[in-house]
């Protein structure tokens, strides 16, 4: 039985989706509330029309609008994961200096190092895969480091802020796993080619419910206080960086 059109349609079933959330948020004013999100909600509305369109002209104009367009949507989806983390759930984050430093240097050397990785490939065209596979891998990191430093500090989750979590974190292991099977079988088509786009509309669906079924957010939301435990501990922790990053020094 030919299983075509059901792949079409899960190809390209993030666009309405996506468009829906898109009327939701605009509707009920959470572009406000969460604009670097909306943000990837837009860029990847976007690049999926310019792709849909590019498949009716020549492979190599779809391959490059593919990757390119790729590539912003992985920018604004860094984007969304720092609004999400750090100027919501832990506001004061950068407050220290040493973290302000820490996470955009690794960052950088991370897309960079992969780069460099890429370029080694004999085929030219590999450059773009690998530094996907780079990139997922840094934001499946960096979702793991703040869904742990969430429960290490008794942070509580918000239905939206849960959801978009639970979105991208969805999005980013499926799309590793595939990375993983794909290395392992030398990248011959398989059932498994198809991951990605089910994690992905899967993803979509989970943001739609839960922004759909909310209540309207009549302003911003403060920040959740920590339990003293937890800050105590924090405090702990803070001062033996401090003082680890004192005796270097000396």
């Amino acid at each position: 039985m030919d299983y075509g059109w059901f792949w079409e349609i899960v190809n390209w079933l993030s666009l309405p989706i996506l468009t829906a959330l898109a009327g939701i948020f605009l509707w009920r004013g959470l572009n406000r509330e969460f604009p670097l999100f909306f943000g990837f909600i837009v860029v990847s509305d976007v690049s999926t029309v310019l792709r849909f369109v590019a498949q009716f002209s020549s492979p190599r104009a779809y391959f490059y609008s593919y990757w390119i367009s790729d590539l912003v949507i992985t920018v604004f989806n860094f984007l969304a994961i720092y609004e999400l983390f750090v100027s919501r759930l832990f506001p004061g984050f950068f407050k220290i200096r040493f973290y302000r430093y820490l996470f955009p240097l690794m960052a950088a050397a991370i897309i960079f190092l992969g780069w460099l990785t890429a370029l080694e490939s004999p085929d030219k065209n590999a450059a773009f895969f690998i530094e996907a596979r780079v990139l997922d891998f840094a934001m499946a990191a960096m979702l793991a480091f703040f869904a742990g430093l969430m429960m290490l500090m008794g942070r509580v989750w918000t239905r939206y802020d849960f959801g978009i979590a639970t979105g991208f974190g969805i999005n980013a292991a499926v799309f590793l796993f595939a990375s993983a099977m794909w290395v392992r079988t030398h990248y011959r088509p398989s059932s498994v080619d198809h991951l990605p786009l089910i994690a992905y509309d899967i993803s979509c669906l989970i943001w739609l419910c839960c922004f759909w079924s909310a209540p309207k957010i009549q302003g911003p939301v403060p920040p959740q206080p920590l339990a003293p435990e937890a800050l105590h501990e924090a405090k702990k922790w803070e001062q033996s960086l401090k003082d680890f990053m004192s005796q270097g020094k000396r």
